[in-house]
């Protein structure tokens, strides 16, 4: 085991910081797709509450009690689960690898001994990373505070480090996910959509632009229970192609008509109101308004030159996005898009 006694040079201080930062309360409700309780990092007995990605209420247990994440109420010390239980942090380790005491990040075990633990300490100044498995100068907090540590399962976290990701949160750990090309995640939404947030990096925007060949969309997506052309939707654009003639063939880029999206159900162009398509709906056809899925066509979103800008909401009055008559209207309209979820 490397645990380093001595410091370290200011270059790899700096290298490291990313990782040894936490995260505080006011930075997760910033990045939590959701409205609700939090726990504090640096305090078992604190807690917040999240509303438009802001803490908007900070406040502590009684004393004797400490603030369970999981459920989100104050409990007893003995019956609180404050932190990640070491087994659950050493299912995702090798059982020779040493783990940082949850409660404590100076103290570190190795996995396969925490049911009869020999702690190791890094001393005064210092925590242990479980990734870098050494030992490490503290600089705010402990290296494994997570983006979804003291968050409830479920929860939806933007990733800090790219829009076109976001982490899904389960006993205290993220799982990341991506969304599709050309998308990015809205930390308000909580869904993946076509335009980019207005505080994501320009140099994030993705404009997918299908290449003209592909083998990989044959060899993945030819159904093996049929033969002959068979055309499959091309992952990027709603309106794009590949024909295939089978699970071997190096697929041929096609597009649907003007004013027309690919069903990939019927694999035929059709009518872009009727088309269950995740991707920008905003391409292919001359549309200033388009209804925004996830939403129940109560949203609409707005087109310039054939790429999604930004979405709007529908006023109560009329809560409705047509898309035909491209109007807010009273009434519920039937459309395929208005059911789409993705």
């Amino acid at each position: 085991m490397r645990v380093a006694q001595c410091g370290f040079h200011l270059g790899v201080i700096l290298a490291l910081l990313a990782e040894i930062r936490g995260f505080s309360m006011e930075d997760k409700c910033k990045l939590w797709a959701g409205t609700g309780y939090i726990g504090d990092p640096s305090d078992c007995q604190a807690w917040g509450f999240c509303q438009d990605n802001k803490l908007t209420e900070r406040r502590s247990c009684t004393e004797g009690l400490l603030y369970s994440f999981r459920d989100s109420t104050c409990k007893r010390e003995s019956n609180a689960i404050c932190h990640s239980q070491i087994s659950e942090i050493c299912a995702s380790l090798q059982p020779w690898n040493y783990v940082a005491d949850p409660a404590d990040c100076r103290r570190f075990v190795k996995c396969e001994d925490f049911d009869d633990p020999t702690w190791g300490d890094c001393g005064v100044g210092q925590v242990f990373s479980n990734k870098q498995q050494t030992c490490l100068e503290e600089v705010s907090g402990c290296p494994q505070d997570n983006i979804c540590s003291h968050m409830k399962d479920g929860s939806l976290m933007a990733d800090p480090n790219s829009c076109q990701s976001f982490y899904k949160c389960h006993n205290g750990f993220g799982i990341q996910l991506n969304c599709s090309v050309g998308r990015y995640f809205n930390r308000k939404s909580g869904n993946c959509q076509s335009w980019l947030p207005h505080y994501c990096s320009k140099e994030e925007e993705n404009l997918p632009k299908p290449p003209s060949t592909a083998y990989h969309i044959c060899s993945k997506y030819y159904p093996r229970d049929k033969d002959g052309v068979q055309l499959l939707p091309d992952l990027m654009t709603c309106h794009g192609y590949y024909s295939c003639t089978s699970q071997f063939d190096v697929g041929q880029w096609g597009s649907c008509p003007w004013g027309q999206h690919f069903e990939w159900w019927s694999q035929r162009c059709g009518a872009p109101r009727d088309n269950s398509c995740s991707y920008d709906r905003c391409g292919n056809w001359n549309q200033l308004m388009v209804a925004t899925i996830n939403t129940g066509c109560r949203e609409f979103t707005i087109c310039q030159d054939n790429r999604s800008m930004s979405s709007k909401k529908c006023p109560e009055d009329y809560p409705y996005f047509n898309e035909m008559l491209r109007v807010c209207t009273d009434e519920f309209p039937n459309h395929r898009v208005c059911y789409m979820a993705g």
